[in-house]
């Protein structure tokens, strides 16, 4: 990666509202202030796209198996190689032809989860951000995350 390249798109994923399984899906459109296009999501607010490390979701599946996020939290975008330590609130990135705000930064845990219960920390809290879309756009899988400004 060069100096503004921080990470790569492995994953794209959509849920719509009737039905309850999370897909995979090649290439999908960011609206602008809204979130990706067709997702259970999909209606403004701070957390329009949620984006995950690939490996926060393996670290999920490894060691986490019990827990109530690696059911019910999905992401929109998967990256590898996200490197969070260039990102704060407020930071632009673009991911494939869409331009991002870092709303939040890590995801709180739900109070009843068996991780939370046992005293661990889970991936969710370092490893998960949440953007606002400032610029529709398409994203692809294999598409570059790019820290601008």
């Amino acid at each position: 990666m060069d100096k503004k390249g921080i990470g790569q798109v492995v994953g794209l994923y959509i849920k719509d509202k009737k039905e309850s399984k999370v897909k995979l899906i090649e290439e999908g459109f960011f609206e602008e202030d809204k979130g990706l296009v067709g997702d259970a999501h999909f209606n403004g607010g701070n957390r329009q796209v949620s984006i995950f490390t690939a490996y926060g979701r393996k670290a999920l599946l490894l060691s986490y198996r019990d827990g109530l996020c690696t059911k019910k939290f999905y992401e929109n975008i998967r990256v590898k190689d996200l490197d969070l330590e260039k990102l704060e609130i407020g930071s632009i990135i673009q991911v494939g032809d869409s331009l991002h705000e870092v709303t939040e930064i890590g995801k709180r845990c739900f109070p009843n989860c068996k991780i939370v219960e046992k005293g661990d920390t889970c991936p969710l809290a370092s490893q998960a951000i949440f953007t606002r879309i400032i610029r529709g756009g398409s994203v692809s899988i294999g598409d570059r995350v790019e820290l601008k400004g």
